[in-house]
Order: C-alpha cells, then sequence, then structure tokens
C-alpha cells in the first residue's frame, strides 16, 4: 500500500482513524479469547464493528 498518495476524498483521514480504533478493538478480542473472557471478547467485538460500520458509512458518504 501506497501511504504516501494524498487522500481521494474528503474524510479518508477519518475513515482511516476508525479503522485504526477498530484494529485496536481486534486486538483486544484476541487478548480477550486467549484469556477465555467471553464478555471482554463480546465487548471488543461489538466494538470493532461499530467503528467499521462508521469507517463503511464514511466512505459511502465520501463517494457519492
Amino acid at each position: 500500500m501506497d501511504t504516501q498518495r494524498k487522500s481521494s476524498f474528503a474524510g479518508a483521514a477519518d475513515v482511516v482513524a476508525h479503522a485504526k480504533i477498530a484494529a485496536q478493538h481486534i486486538e483486544e478480542l484476541k487478548v480477550a479469547c486467549a484469556n477465555g473472557d467471553k464478555s471482554a471478547a463480546r465487548r471488543s467485538l461489538r466494538q470493532a464493528i461499530s467503528e467499521l460500520e462508521l469507517a463503511r458509512a464514511m466512505v459511502r458518504t465520501g463517494i457519492d
């Protein structure tokens, strides 16, 4: 992936920020699963999904 390219639509940096937050939640999910903490795993998964849904909505808005 070419990290030197400029954003092709307004709000691309915000999309990336939400994706990075989702990645952090996925890391928390991995830890929770490794520890057998089902409640924490569910919470982290829900948070990751929420962040990715926000990013997807932003991409759709940016494309339109």
